[in-house]
């Protein structure tokens, strides 16, 4: 909060009251026996581990206040969900824990429910909407997230991830591309250790700008994870402050700013908030919060970002016309990639910006 106060972020933004989850909407992505759970979490990791492990996986903690936490996080989401789709606002962002993306079925990951889905599913029961796109950043697969879409056509889920983290051991392969009518609704991006703004902004460019402009968004939620930045021990990667500004930016224009952000992973306390700071600025319209073309333009990714990037595009060519054509390959050092920029275009008008907190 003391960052957001220094950059002058607390005074050009709207903070509205909000309620806890109602349960009803809960259920819609949860089953009882897991709302069972958060009612009841234990005080110890000893009445965790004897009592409630048939719907807990790993890493779950709980001391007194994590249930209200818990209904207070996903009731932000939705709260915030709600403002944006009925435009009272254009973005919003819930700065909130417990985080949720790797919550499914079970309480994993320090995610007891997944927030984001959630809302997500909300909008869509509630508000009729058709079309919308998940973006998840975090350097974990968004497991859960996934495992509640992965048939449906209404919600193409998009993650970016680290590729050999031992956690979560789910199906994030790029192989991995959805069920049934939701076959290319799932797209999975897995990148080599030490990835940065560059890779990321090569697959923004090559593969989720074309497949998200094709697929018209009504409204965009961002599972934003941090733990992909600098100074991330676990993460290991080195996304800046600025390279998480310039793609949430890029995210912008598809759904005519529609946007709800839900803060999910982030352990540094120092580069935590300096990159959420980046990243409201950065849709306020603040230049210093993100990069130009020109700041990345002729850098290459990773080879090996290259090549996977090339292998989903092959993979999602049935399902997106976008992808028909042959991919072209850039392995050496001496050749520059071409970003597209295709929802990078024109000016992006400021939008009014909804902060929502919980503590």
């Amino acid at each position: 909060m003391n960052t957001l106060n220094q950059d002058g972020v607390l005074d050009r933004t709207e903070r509205e009251p909000f309620d806890s989850a109602d349960r009803e909407i809960i259920l819609a992505v949860n089953d009882p026996e897991q709302l069972d759970y958060v009612d009841a979490l234990p005080m110890t990791d000893e009445e965790q581990d004897a009592k409630f492990s048939q719907v807990a996986g790993v890493s779950v903690f709980s001391s007194e206040g994590t249930t209200e936490a818990i209904y207070s996080a996903a009731g932000a989401v939705i709260r915030g969900s709600d403002l944006v789709v009925e435009e009272y606002y254009e973005t919003a962002f819930a700065i909130i824990r417990p985080p949720g993306h790797h919550a499914h079925k079970i309480s994993e990951g320090f995610c007891f429910l997944n927030n984001v889905a959630i809302a997500t599913q909300h909008v869509v029961d509630h508000h009729h909407i058709e079309r919308a796109l998940v973006v998840d950043f975090d350097v974990h697969h968004g497991n859960g997230t996934q495992e509640l879409f992965y048939g449906s056509k209404q919600v193409l889920f998009f993650s970016t991830h680290r590729r050999d983290l031992s956690y979560p051991a789910s199906k994030s392969s790029v192989n991995d591309i959805g069920d049934g009518v939701g076959l290319g609704y799932n797209i999975n991006v897995p990148l080599k250790k030490g990835f940065n703004d560059v890779d990321m902004l090569y697959v923004c460019d090559q593969l989720l700008g074309p497949v998200a402009t094709a697929f018209k968004p009504e409204v965009v939620f961002v599972s934003a994870g941090y733990d992909a930045g600098e100074g991330e021990t676990i993460g290991g990667c080195n996304v800046s402050a600025k390279g998480f500004g310039t793609i949430v930016r890029k995210l912008l224009p598809l759904s005519g700013g529609k946007m709800v952000l839900a803060l999910e992973g982030g352990c540094n306390l120092v580069h935590l908030p300096i990159c959420v700071s980046h990243t409201i600025r950065a849709i306020l319209g603040d230049e210093d919060a993100f990069l130009q073309d020109s700041d990345y333009r002729d850098k290459l990714p990773f080879k090996s970002t290259i090549r996977t990037v090339n292998t989903i595009k092959h993979n999602l060519r049935l399902c997106w016309d976008v992808f028909k054509e042959k991919p072209s390959v850039i392995l050496n050092n001496s050749a520059v990639p071409i970003f597209v920029n295709v929802f990078f275009l024109g000016q992006v008008l400021r939008p009014k910006l909804l902060f929502l907190l919980v503590v």
